[in-house]
């Protein structure tokens, strides 16, 4: 028979939380703080963060010589914004594909939803929360190299006072492409993120999806005889440039043979593109399996 009279209880610590919970509002303001800080690596292995931070300094660096360009000619080289920002492209992309993953494809490989799901998160909310994240990331790092652009080209002139209150109205297409850019690349980015629990797959459809859609375009045109154009609206890359072009009052010689659609005609396909995106993220977060 055990002797109970040696039994002892020991302390370990336990305590029950007595703070206060914040409910929904605060599951959302931690789940996106975390997701925004992951999109740059912060808190996580410097591996992490060699992406966000190359895609960062290097889509910088060509804003930063154009202003310098233009201030040791005196302005006799004007600072082309479309020409530079649509040059990046490619890098935001990257920056897209390799960062959403980090987010949506992690919760899911790490079994984190379940635990999440359990508290006053929804599906909903968790994909619109880690959408949003992504959005203010990518935002941050697409108006970066165009408000050096919009500084510079003030700073750089002879009156800077003077080409400030001319300049004043353009600091709307600034932020409308920005958000433009952000908008279209975080919600395909996303939702393609969300279709797998590995970061490499999802990285690599991301890339393929977009990359796809040039070989497409340029498919049509040549074996169809399509407008470049009409073809360029198939790829959202393209398009976002030729948005930018007719934003900041640019223009090449192909648009001048065959002129585009309206500015607004492309701005409504690039929010319709990352609705519909927006929508496969919520419906394929209410259906994954946790």
């Amino acid at each position: 028979m055990t002797d109970n009279s040696t039994s002892t209880i020991h302390d370990l610590g336990y305590r029950r939380y007595d703070g206060a919970r914040e409910g929904s509002r605060g599951a959302f303001r931690a789940l996106y703080w975390q997701g925004f800080r992951a999109m740059f690596g912060v808190g996580r292995p410097w591996k992490t963060k060699a992406v966000p931070v190359f895609v960062s300094v290097v889509t910088m660096l060509p804003a930063l010589a154009s202003v310098a360009a233009s201030g040791a000619t005196q302005g006799q080289l004007p600072i082309t914004y479309a020409n530079v920002i649509g040059a990046q492209s490619l890098l935001f992309l990257l920056f897209s594909a390799a960062q959403a993953p980090e987010m949506l494809c992690r919760d899911q490989q790490h079994r984190v939803l379940p635990l999440l799901f359990t508290r006053d998160v929804t599906r909903t909310h968790y994909a619109l929360t880690r959408l949003l994240a992504l959005f203010t990331a990518m935002f941050f790092v697409a108006a970066a190299p165009l408000l050096i652009l919009y500084l510079g080209e003030i700073g750089v002139a002879k009156d800077p006072g003077a080409v400030f209150d001319t300049m004043g109205g353009k600091i709307g297409p600034v932020l409308l492409f920005a958000a433009l850019l952000a908008w279209v690349m975080s919600t395909v980015s996303a939702f393609l993120a969300s279709l797998t629990p590995r970061r490499a797959y999802a990285t690599a459809a991301i890339i393929g999806v977009f990359l796809s859609t040039v070989v497409i375009s340029q498919g049509l045109q040549d074996l169809t005889g399509m407008s470049e154009a009409t073809t360029k609206l198939i790829d959202p890359i393209e398009t976002l440039r030729t948005t930018a072009m007719q934003l900041f009052g640019e223009t090449k010689r192909w648009m001048e043979l065959t002129p585009p659609l309206s500015v607004w005609v492309h701005v409504a396909l690039l929010f319709t593109l990352g609705a519909v995106a927006t929508l496969g993220l919520v419906w394929r977060m209410r259906r994954v399996t946790v």
